[in-house]
């Protein structure tokens, strides 16, 4: 799975939130980091969460994979930041087919089937060339790559991403990678907590998830997600807690967010 999140000052362009009218103030600073709300909710709980039938692979297969699926997270993130009194707005998520797509925030070659979040745009890219296409759709490594896109998203929502822009500006090189690893680490134990969150409305055994599906496709040494044995670690953490609430990275020990 390849997983490309531009975190440059220059994508970060805020705007205006859909939220709900209870929506409390978006944290700021190192606050939004060690402090988010995020890390006061209970347990994802979403019913009626199918997982959409996905034979042989081709185009409008992974496409209408992509869109039941988007409808399912969606669903499951927008109750936690109401809870956490944080404005939700759904991202946009788009599908794209060839070797080399344009995005909101970019042109990027296709390798297997990629994504991208574009934060300017608050913009899910879901890619996918022929390679990808052979053989049988990879829904886990489908959901994956989406429930990813939308814990880059979560992080946007609650300040973590332009709070992580921010203080890098005002960091040294070494300080802004352990940043960015830190906020990399935290968007796989979001999206872990979400898979967990959904897996048994989804028909999947927790064996089959615990042994099968966590580390199947560590992103490996790819951008700032650490080293693939804190990958799984925190995968994992949320995967078994189903909860944003474990997923602080910024106050954990130096050694499982390297």
């Amino acid at each position: 799975m390849s997983l490309i999140v531009p975190l440059l000052a220059g994508v970060l362009a805020s705007s205006a939130l859909s939220g709900t009218a209870s929506a409390g103030r978006v944290p700021t600073g190192a606050g939004a980091l060690t402090k988010n709300p995020l890390y006061k909710t209970e347990k994802f709980a979403v019913d009626g969460c199918e997982e959409p039938f996905a034979g042989s692979a081709d185009v409008e297969v992974f496409r209408r994979y992509v869109k039941d699926m988007d409808v399912c997270l969606d669903k499951a993130w927008r109750p936690l930041l109401r809870e956490a009194r944080l404005p939700y707005g759904k991202p946009k998520v788009r599908f794209s087919y060839g070797d080399r797509v344009k995005t909101s925030c970019g042109t990027f070659t296709v390798n297997n089937s990629d994504s991208v979040y574009c934060l300017r745009t608050k913009t899910i890219h879901m890619m996918v060339n022929d390679y990808g296409l052979r053989g049988e759709i990879d829904k886990p490594k489908l959901l994956e790559s989406l429930s990813i896109g939308y814990a880059f998203h979560v992080q946007k929502l609650a300040g973590i991403l332009d709070a992580q822009v921010n203080l890098s500006k005002k960091a040294s090189k070494r300080e802004a990678t352990a940043l960015g690893n830190k906020v990399g680490l935290q968007a796989l134990c979001l999206s872990g907590a979400l898979t967990g969150g959904i897996w048994d409305s989804l028909g999947h055994t927790r064996e089959h998830g615990q042994k099968y599906y966590i580390g199947r496709h560590v992103i490996g040494e790819y951008g700032s997600f650490g080293k693939p044995a804190n990958q799984v670690y925190w995968f994992r953490r949320g995967f078994e807690a189903e909860s944003p609430s474990v997923c602080n990275t910024f106050t954990a020990p130096v050694s499982k967010v390297k």
